[in-house]
């Protein structure tokens, strides 16, 4: 009966060790940074236009809110126009409708740096074929849209230079009915 008691306590210490060694190389895997991958990038970016109209960097702030809102829990823009409210240090541009007294945004611009690491040919493949797609001012804009809720033109530097160029910022509007 001791033999049993001397193995089995010895398996148990063995089996001990084991999950303590696990649990230290989870942990470390667990708190290594992630990178993110385009593709998963992409398809963070669509799933937000769809679900809420907001962007990666939007925060909880979405086409049709109040720029008031954002200025209430954000401060201040750090860059204001007639159209425009910068928030340079959130990678974010408000596009806003003046003319209603609770600056309706109409358009979001995001310009996180993240998004860098999409190139042209990651959006068409994922993706498919474009809404459209242009060449203009030494940008080449691609359009999707859902034609009920978003649309957003995913904005590349020049294809003449780079044919598959890395993403600028992207622009989320509502789409008009």
């Amino acid at each position: 009966m001791k033999k049993s008691n001397l193995l089995i306590r010895g398996f148990s210490i063995l089996t001990l060790v084991f999950l303590l060694f696990s649990g230290a190389a989870f942990a470390s895997a667990a708190s290594e940074p992630s990178e993110t991958s385009p593709d998963l990038l992409i398809r963070k970016i669509m799933g937000l236009a769809y679900e809420s109209q907001q962007t990666i960097s939007s925060g909880s702030f979405s086409v049709g809110d109040s720029l008031k809102k954002v200025e209430k829990e954000w401060g201040p823009a750090e860059d204001l126009s007639t159209v425009a409210a910068n928030y340079w240090s959130k990678n974010i541009r408000f596009l806003y409708d003046g003319s209603t007294g609770r600056k309706t945004i109409t358009a979001i611009d995001d310009f996180d740096p993240q998004l860098t690491t999409i190139h042209l040919a990651d959006v068409k493949e994922l993706l498919g074929e474009p809404v459209s797609e242009k060449e203009q001012e030494g940008m080449y804009y691609v359009t999707y849209s859902d034609n009920e809720n978003y649309k957003l033109t995913f904005v590349f530097e020049s294809a003449w230079v780079n044919p598959n160029p890395n993403l600028s910022l992207y622009t989320l509007e509502s789409v008009e009915k």
